[in-house]
């Protein structure tokens, strides 16, 4: 890809810049010849570390008009030790796509700030979802949405699966289309990680298991990422039409997917009401205490209900409830 005389200066500057701040002993130089003039690496020790003639890294820091391939920049980027972030913005600068992430990030990964956000969306059905599409949290609204994820196997946890499940089929009134569009979105998402095992595995599960994906994916459609409609049979609200928009999460691979009412505002106050139920059986199932959903065990602080409270009596809002420590 061509860049600008503008890039070019940056991509000198930054070069630049980031050389300056490694120090020699952190690259194993340990003796030097000579009086450094100023600090970090001298050009010719980052071009020797990098695997590049010191005149052509002479000429990057000088924004010349010459061609830098991904594996140079991946050697700058090991030389001069930079992050994911920096790593990105250096391979952008020289008009090359970064290095994306080889292996899909789990729930471990999320911040706790974007796990208290998916909470505040209830009663709206929400989800984070990573780049191979397995749901890494959910809220009470997701499950009232689907009833059914919690109940399916942790390998089954990801929405591309999750459509060809007979469920799914049943709840879809769409299904041949919205399946369509999960495969196409998936491949277009997923292109350049397709031969990953985590990724290829998944993929040739389901072809094995599912013949109507193989003769989808063997389409070769693709899809765009875009705000977009889903109609649902649902089993207790019957038929709905849900709007879902999506927030890429900052720092994360992952995807915040929200569901909202398109045409039935009432809507909100019936996920709220099967919100509320879940809520209900859930405090008295655990003794009056409710993790969150996509929790397997309860963590450091809980929710707590008084004794003798029934937290969906009138005027009493189910969430707000007593914190307590996990180990008092």
């Amino acid at each position: 890809m061509a860049i600008t005389e503008q890039q070019r200066k940056e991509l000198a500057a930054f070069l630049r810049n980031r050389r300056e701040r490694v120090a020699p002993e952190a690259v194993g130089i340990k003796n030097s010849y000579g009086r450094r003039r100023t600090p970090g690496l001298r050009r010719e020790e980052l071009a020797q570390l990098a695997g590049v003639s010191v005149t052509w890294y002479t000429w990057l820091e000088q924004a010349r008009r010459i061609r830098v391939s991904s594996q140079v920049l991946n050697g700058l980027a090991r030389a001069l030790q930079l992050d994911t972030t920096e790593t990105g913005h250096l391979f952008r600068l020289a008009g090359e796509l970064p290095p994306t992430e080889r292996v899909p990030c789990s729930r471990e990964h999320v911040p706790e700030q974007y796990l208290t956000f998916l909470e505040f969306q209830d009663p709206l059905p929400a989800f984070i979802v990573n780049h191979r599409f397995d749901v890494l949290a959910w809220n009470q609204g997701f499950c009232a949405l689907f009833p059914y994820f919690e109940s399916l196997e942790h390998c089954r946890r990801n929405t591309l699966v999750m459509m060809f499940d007979e469920r799914a089929r049943e709840m879809h009134p769409n299904w041949e289309q919205d399946a369509l569009e999960a495969a196409a979105l998936f491949r277009a998402q997923a292109a350049d990680q397709l031969a990953h095992p985590a990724y290829a595995k998944m993929i040739e599960a389901l072809k094995a298991e599912h013949p109507e994906f193989q003769e989808l994916w063997e389409r070769l459609d693709l899809a765009p990422s875009v705000p977009s409609v889903r109609c649902f049979d649902h089993p207790t609200l019957g038929r709905i039409e849900l709007g879902y928009v999506k927030l890429r999460l900052a720092g994360v691979d992952a995807t915040l997917v929200v569901y909202q009412p398109v045409l039935d505002s009432r809507l909100i106050d019936r996920f709220r009401d099967l919100v509320e139920a879940r809520i209900r059986v859930r405090l008295r199932s655990s003794g009056g205490s409710v993790g969150r959903p996509y929790r397997q065990s309860v963590p450091e602080d809980i929710p707590r209900i008084p004794d003798g409270l029934d937290p969906l009596e009138s005027g009493v809002i189910p969430f707000e409830v007593q914190r307590v420590p996990g180990n008092a």
